[in-house]
């Protein structure tokens, strides 16, 4: 019996196929289909040898058998009849039938047609010689009509059976010479016809296979291309998606760089906005305080002179942050003194800390090297902001610097250096962002200390580009301790130092022609005064042109230039007199020294760029005029 099963999935010769089961079955059913399609011929063929059969001996046998027998093969012709016109056997047939049954009573009506014929060589064998040679000829026609049901072979196997086997073995059964050659014959026949019936099926079987083989490889690359063209679908979408987040970022790129200039030119304008002032007010205070002034004036012009350097101070820290964020801050290399830039800060914060009543201790262990490489602004920079810092939050008791040596190697040696204090401490929860930019300890709108909160982010972050390492111990009410280490190169190099250079500029004077091109009124009336001081009597100009006019009509030895100016600026002026190649009163070539409150970063090198020889930076310090007014009038 041929039962129905439901087809699962495992892998067969390495392709995504049915089971065994399934795929046996599959064959079947199609062996079966393709014998129902195919068994037209044969059936039609089947009945007309049955009726001619029954008229043929209609007078020998009684007429009921021959009725019954014809009826019943006529029965089942119809039914195979019937099931082939309807199709009612295929998948899409429209009758409310199950195919598989129809399937399987189509294979028993065959066995059953077979028996039919079967019985013929049993109970109607005929007793007329020539009938019986017609009958065996019928049934071998019969038979050999039958191999279109070799699609199915056991099928073929027992419908032939049926039909000459019964014959064989009565011709056997009847004897003599000539039955038993013909039995023989048929027997051999059957053999011959099992044979070629075999081949045929195996050979319909291995196609079948090979058939379900390739499509299951076909469903599968089609599978494959199916879920490749959804991948790349997919990959599509995530390049799309990627293009866009790519074009965002671009735009968010653009946006940030918009912005990061818009916030560069705004600080440049605010800064040269502001220390163009400043410049006056503190050369004011400095060219003040060489006047005579009562006890009570000098008290007034150190307070504002302390008011503007603490302005200046803010200014400068804000540049600097600026500066680090942009990644423009460049750091030197040259040999210094650690031991003497400890004792310079010592000595300038004495006083502020004696009358604190806090007492200023250096304590330098002797391991460390005379001499390192760095860059000592930058060291001083983040000493001087700690010490400042401890002090501001220390009323009594000490303020303490240390260094000492933690660590060396064949090139470098680590230095640490802290700077402790018995002030009011650090609560816990604000060490986490004591580094942060505009971030303090204490940020309620009544805090009793003041400040920006900028500079232990800008220590940080000097810090961090010194390649060091930066830390705070604290606690409330026993003081903190800030401390940090820096990496240094050791040097037998004995560096400058810069008091050997203020003393001689408090002595200095000079005597040369020097123009001085400014087009604000009190920074010319600050620069005159501090030129004055050291016996120079500069000549004015307001702007870039009157510059080329005065040059054009006098020599000089030294040009003093501001960089923003109406009509013709400091640098298309410097342009201007390189390209005429004008000489100084010693024939070599005139220096110009920039004197700008352009400070923010690469204003030095636009400067030196265009042709000037040098750079001061607004507010102007009399020490480094002095100093740079010596280098090139020396």
């Amino acid at each position: 019996m041929i039962s129905h099963t439901e087809n699962s999935t495992i892998s067969i010769d390495g392709l995504p196929q049915e089971s065994n089961v399934s795929q046996n079955e599959r064959v079947q059913q199609t062996q079966i289909v393709r014998l129902i399609t195919g068994s037209g011929f044969s059936n039609i063929v089947g009945i007309a040898m049955a009726s001619i059969w029954v008229g043929l001996i209609w007078k020998d046998l009684p007429h009921e058998v021959l009725s019954v027998w014809l009826g019943v093969m006529l029965s089942l012709f119809v039914y195979r009849l019937v099931a082939h016109y309807y199709k009612l056997y295929s998948d899409d047939n429209k009758l409310a039938v199950d195919k598989y049954v129809i399937r399987r009573w189509y294979l028993v009506s065959i066995f059953l047609t077979g028996a039919g014929w079967g019985v013929t060589s049993t109970l109607m064998f005929p007793y007329n010689e020539l009938h019986q040679i017609v009958l065996a000829f019928i049934l071998v026609g019969v038979s050999a009509s039958g191999v279109t049901y070799s699609s199915v072979a056991w099928v073929y196997y027992g419908y032939v059976g049926c039909v000459l086997l019964p014959l064989m073995l009565r011709f056997f059964y009847t004897g003599g010479e000539v039955y038993n050659a013909l039995s023989a014959m048929t027997g051999f026949f059957l053999i011959v016809m099992v044979m070629a019936v075999h081949r045929m099926y195996k050979s319909s079987v291995a196609e079948l296979e090979l058939s379900y083989k390739n499509e299951a490889l076909i469903n599968v690359l089609t599978e494959a291309s199916a879920s490749l063209e959804k991948l790349n679908d997919d990959l599509q979408g995530e390049i799309d998606h990627g293009k866009k987040i790519e074009a965002e970022l671009k735009e968010a790129k653009e946006n940030a760089e918009q912005m990061s200039q818009a916030k560069g030119e705004f600080l440049a304008n605010m800064s040269h906005e502001i220390r163009t002032p400043m410049n006056g007010v503190i050369g004011t205070l400095q060219l003040l305080e060489d006047t005579r002034l009562s006890s009570q004036q000098t008290e007034f012009v150190d307070t504002a002179h302390k008011s503007a350097d603490a302005l200046l101070a803010i200014l400068n820290d804000i540049l600097d942050l600026s500066k680090i964020e942009a990644g423009k801050l460049n750091f030197e290399s040259i040999a210094f003194d650690l031991r003497l830039i400890i004792k310079d800060i010592v000595t300038l914060y004495t006083l502020k800390a004696e009358q604190q009543g806090v007492v200023m201790v250096q304590a330098i262990e002797s391991s460390v090297p005379a001499y390192l490489v760095g860059d000592p602004t930058r060291v001083r920079q983040v000493i001087v902001n700690l010490v400042s810092n401890a002090l501001k939050f220390t009323q009594q008791g000490e303020v303490t610097i240390k260094a000492e040596l933690v660590g060396t190697n064949a090139e470098n040696v680590n230095v640490k250096i802290t700077v402790s204090d018995t002030g009011i401490g650090i609560p816990q929860q604000a060490l986490k962002t004591l580094f942060n930019a505009f971030t303090q300890a204490d940020g309620s709108t009544t805090r009793k200390y003041g400040g920006t909160g900028l500079g232990l982010a800008i220590v940080s972050q000097l810090v961090e580009m010194m390649q060091g390492e930066l830390g705070v111990e604290s606690s409330e009410g026993k003081g903190s301790q800030f401390w940090f280490i820096a990496k240094f190169k050791c040097t037998d190099e004995i560096p400058k130092t810069s008091s050997t250079e203020v003393a001689a500029n408090k002595s200095l004077h000079l005597d040369a022609q020097v123009l001085l091109v400014e087009d604000n009124p009190i920074n010319q009336m600050v620069a005159q005064k501090l030129l004055e001081k050291i016996g120079l009597k500069p000549v004015l100009a307001n702007n870039g042109v009157e510059a080329m006019k005065c040059l054009t009509e006098q020599t000089f030895d030294l040009v003093l230039m501001d960089c923003q100016m109406p009509e013709m600026d400091g640098f298309d002026a410097t342009r201007a007199i390189r390209k005429l190649e004008i000489k100084a009163i010693n024939k070599y070539e005139l220096p110009i020294i920039a004197m700008t409150a352009n400070v923010m970063s690469g204003d030095r090198e636009r400067c030196l760029d265009v042709g000037m020889d040098d750079y001061i930076a607004k507010p102007i310090q009399r020490e480094k005029l002095a100093s740079v007014l010596s280098k090139w009038l020396s």
